[in-house]
């Protein structure tokens, strides 16, 4: 397994398709998974099926909290990152889907591959028109967005494997002007601000590192980008990132 994989875990119940982090926080041999996944945002995902139904008979409390899984490498034929103004209605074997500002954004992954991916992208996102395509059938990469104008109504990414794009990236530009967003990357007027760590002030990951990058305090990195200034929930994560960051240093 490596990082962004997907597993097949398999208990005594049933199976779960789950996304692969790799992490030195988990106890060895003991994986994690998130259980509040529902049928409605991840129906593959659900750790509910994995593991057994056993509840206390006095107080009814259900065990669901441990049990003993199997986890194997799900080999999927394509996997895919998409984003749509609308929610898109998905179908492939493994999809999870999430409300984001402004829109949706979605990972999904089959073992089998449509035989027309506008078409697919037109069912899913409930759009007509022809979109944006650009297609690499050697690397079997396919991206295409569909523009309402110059705004960005949808676009979806399908490769091989994990897709690399920058995926909060391409999520800002749904309703925006976005005649460059199957590049999947901003360019050097547009950088990519990385994961929202903080939430209140909407400050991404990339921001914050590069503020690290020259040094400084705590105080004076959340005074320089806006992040931890508010409620301050995000300042131990910050605090993990300064002390992670590579610091520059003048060539000599």
């Amino acid at each position: 397994l490596r990082p962004a994989d997907l597993a097949q875990v398999s208990g005594a119940s049933g199976t779960a398709i789950l996304r692969v982090l790799i992490t030195p926080d988990a106890t060895p041999g003991t994986p994690f998974a998130p259980m509040h996944w529902t049928g409605e945002t991840a129906p593959a995902a659900r750790i509910g099926a994995v593991i057994a139904g056993a509840v206390d008979p006095i107080s009814g409390q259900p065990e669901s909290k441990a049990g003993v899984v199997a986890i194997e490498r799900f080999a999927a034929a394509w996997h895919g990152f998409a984003v749509s103004a609308k929610r898109p209605e998905i179908t492939a074997r493994y999809w999870a889907r999430v409300r984001m500002e402004g829109g949706w954004r979605a990972e999904l992954a089959g073992d089998a591959a449509p035989a027309d991916w506008v078409a697919y992208a037109r069912k899913i996102f409930g759009l007509s028109g022809d979109p944006q395509v650009v297609r690499d059938p050697a690397g079997g990469i396919t991206r295409l967005a569909f523009l309402d104008g110059d705004a960005l109504a949808a676009a979806l990414f399908v490769a091989p494997g994990p897709v690399a794009v920058a995926r909060d990236f391409v999520a800002g530009l749904v309703g925006q002007p976005a005649v460059d967003v199957l590049a999947a990357r901003g360019g050097a007027d547009r950088p990519d601000a990385g994961p929202i760590i903080c939430a209140c002030m909407g400050v991404g990951r990339n921001t914050i590192l590069a503020a690290a990058e020259s040094g400084g305090d705590l105080e004076r990195i959340c005074a320089a980008t806006g992040a931890g200034v508010t409620c301050g929930s995000c300042r131990p994560e910050i605090m993990d990132l300064i002390e992670r960051a590579p610091l520059r240093t003048a060539a000599e």
